[in-house]
Order: C-alpha cells, then sequence, then structure tokens
C-alpha cells in the first residue's frame, strides 16, 4: 500500500505519515499526536497497536536519554575548545579536589630527590660490599687454605 492510499484511508497527512515511516518524531508539534498517528497506522495495517506503541515508547525513551546525555568530563580542570568546565554546568556535582600549590609540588620533587640519593647510595654500597667481598675471598681464603695444607704436611 502506498503512502498516498493509507493518507486516505487513515485521514492521517502524508507529511506526517512520511515522518512515522523514518521515525522523525521531532517533527510532530506534539508528542500526544504521535501515539495517536501509531494507532491509527497500526490498526489499518492489521499491526499489534499495544506492541507498536510499546516499541515507540522504548525508542522515545532511548532518544530521550540520548538527548538528555552530556559526557562527564574525564579531567575536570581541562577545558578544551567549545568545552564547558563545572562551574557552566550545574547539572554536574562539583569533584572536591585539594589545591594544588607550590608547597605540595616542591615536597614531591624533595621526596624524589631524596630517593634517588638512597638507590644510588644503596648501589654504591652494594657494589663495594661486593669488590670487598671478591678480594676477601680470594686473598685470604686462598692463603689460608694452602697454609693450613703446608702446615699440616
Amino acid at each position: 500500500m502506498s503512502l498516498e492510499e493509507l493518507s486516505r484511508a487513515t485521514r492521517i497527512g502524508l507529511p506526517f505519515l512520511e515522518a512515522l515511516e523514518r521515525d522523525d518524531f521531532g517533527f510532530f508539534p506534539q508528542r500526544e499526536f504521535v501515539r495517536g498517528f501509531l494507532k491509527g497506522y497500526a490498526r489499518h495495517l492489521g499491526l499489534d497497536v499495544e506492541e507498536v506503541l510499546g516499541r515507540y515508547r522504548t525508542q522515545s525513551e532511548l532518544a530521550s536519554r540520548k538527548e538528555n546525555f552530556q559526557q562527564m568530563p574525564l579531567l575536570p580542570e581541562t577545558v578544551g575548545p567549545g568545552k564547558e568546565t563545572q562551574e557552566t554546568r550545574p547539572d554536574f556535582p562539583a569533584v572536591s579536589q585539594p589545591p594544588l600549590g607550590r608547597k605540595r609540588s616542591y615536597w614531591k620533587i624533595i621526596l624524589q630527590i631524596i630517593i634517588v640519593f638512597v638507590a644510588l647510595g644503596l648501589s654504591w654500597y652494594i657494589q663495594e660490599h661486593l669488590k670487598n667481598s671478591e678480594k676477601g675471598e680470594r686473598t685470604p681464603s686462598a692463603e689460608t687454605t694452602s697454609s693450613g695444607k703446608e702446615g699440616k704436611q
């Protein structure tokens, strides 16, 4: 059945039928019209009216969620071109973060320097300890074992 025939039979204007076919529910001046048009459309084509209205409810709910959805910023302080900050978007709760000051960054730098010095000192200590243990094992153990064997023979 063509849309023109359907329009004459259901007395629904052709532009409205075309909008229903495209699932363009924003075309209708009021949402209440959509339900009435869908009922007439479904009845005339022999479709289950409740199933068609149920699908419409599901689709319109998903569409309204999509319209109302706003991506939360991953980094709340970052503002790019065309982006909004949290102050301009009151629908999202503000994330409380401690203020980043110079005092905090100085402590981080000092802590990193201390860690580097500790790591260098530990590395030097281990290297010297290994050198001394290698020298100590070769010289004293070789002398004591050879002198101990000669003294017993």
